[in-house]
């Protein structure tokens, strides 16, 4: 409307100057006063008003999520995604998600597209109050843009080897179809309930010619994702399956644990994730 305004008070000042011609000294200090009164006031104004309030409404946005993010109840999840639904909206992608408890949760069937730049476990531990470990259960991250997402930068026990807990835990959570580039795991618990299954895909006999047909049956939970320049540094891993993964040997799996039961699309990819992880462990 200020915009509208500023045209149409420009657009008479024009006109009338072009009906009655005469000294501009004349005609500007009213009609060209008053449309510079409009730019100024109204318009620079209101721009700067849109951006406070626009970061007023991004902090609401924030805090929602960070007041409901530790509670693991559906009328939770909602409340977050519609929050995140919003932050989308707005152009924001990178949200701290660190401490966060979710279960059965998925966030493209909420409405979320991205998560580009987020943190899930920011490396914190030890604290009485604010707890950030990280615990996924059954979330479904399939089909999202997750570059750059920190899942968690290391383990700060590390140190403990074998002893060490882990405060990122994922269980069940399934990558399909995601972009998993520069993202990173490290010192996370990565794990599946069941074992993957021999084949993802089946078989069954033509009846007309006695052919024999195949298809996908099922999907790992890294199903076409890409890996490159993910990094899975010092992670522990339980029934795993990077079938189907794309640049997996672009991935970074250094010290990571429980691979020797992972499924792998042939034996090379497996033998070369085997020895890189066993032989940053050992150096």
């Amino acid at each position: 409307m200020a915009i509208g305004l500023f045209a149409a008070c420009a657009t008479i000042t024009f006109i009338w100057w072009r009906l009655d011609p005469q000294d501009p000294n004349n005609l500007w200090p009213e009609m060209g006063g008053m449309t510079l009164d409009v730019f100024f006031i109204l318009i620079v104004f209101a721009l700067f008003e849109h951006r406070r309030s626009k970061r007023q409404d991004i902090a609401r946005q924030r805090e929602v999520i960070d007041d409901y993010k530790r509670w693991d109840h559906p009328e939770a999840h909602l409340r977050i995604a519609g929050a995140i639904r919003r932050l989308n909206r707005m152009g924001v992608f990178a949200l701290d998600m660190s401490g966060a408890r979710l279960t059965d949760f998925g966030f493209a069937r909420v409405g979320v597209q991205s998560l580009e730049g987020s943190t899930f476990y920011d490396g914190r531990w030890g604290e009485r109050f604010g707890d950030s470990s990280v615990k996924l259960n059954k979330v479904s991250f399939d089909h999202l843009n997750c570059r750059n997402v920190t899942f968690s930068p290391y383990n700060p026990l590390s140190g403990l080897g074998d002893l060490a807990i882990h405060f990122s835990h994922f269980v069940d959570c399934s990558f399909n179809e995601v972009d998993l580039q520069n993202s990173r795991f490290n010192g996370s618990e990565l794990h599946w309930s069941e074992p993957p299954p021999e084949t993802h895909m089946e078989e069954w006999e033509e009846e007309e010619d006695g052919s024999v047909a195949r298809a996908q049956s099922s999907y790992g939970p890294f199903y076409r994702a890409s890996l490159r320049g993910a990094s899975f540094t010092g992670c522990r891993f339980s029934n795993a399956d990077f079938r189907d993964s794309e640049d997996i040997l672009e991935a970074d799996f250094a010290g990571a644990k429980g691979l020797e039961t992972a499924y792998f699309d042939n034996e090379e990819i497996r033998s070369a994730v085997l020895s890189q992880a066993v032989g940053s462990a050992t150096s």
